[in-house]
């Protein structure tokens, strides 16, 4: 929210970007932690890296969600010029 000095508060319909940059980072760090899993899965018996990988997949669509969380409020939206209000 910026507010233009006296005026009415403009608010931008744009996605929350530290919910995008969280969600990068838990599947970054996530794919390295399943893959690593997944490559001592060979040596030992353990299903770890599969359950990380879903868990993962899990969190990082629910972080996107909630990111693009804004655009279900109609009215944040901006009217066109030559809209007619009333």
């Amino acid at each position: 929210m910026a507010t233009l000095g006296d005026r009415v508060p403009m608010f931008k319909l744009r996605p929350y970007k530290g919910l995008l940059i969280a969600a990068l980072f838990v599947a970054i760090i996530g794919g390295l932690l399943s893959a690593y899993f997944f490559i001592e899965e060979e040596y030992s018996s353990g299903s770890n890296g599969l359950f990380l990988l879903i868990l993962t997949i899990i969190i990082v669509v629910c972080l996107i969600i909630g990111a693009y969380s804004r655009y279900g409020f109609k009215h944040l939206r901006h009217h066109r010029p030559g809209y007619k209000r009333g």
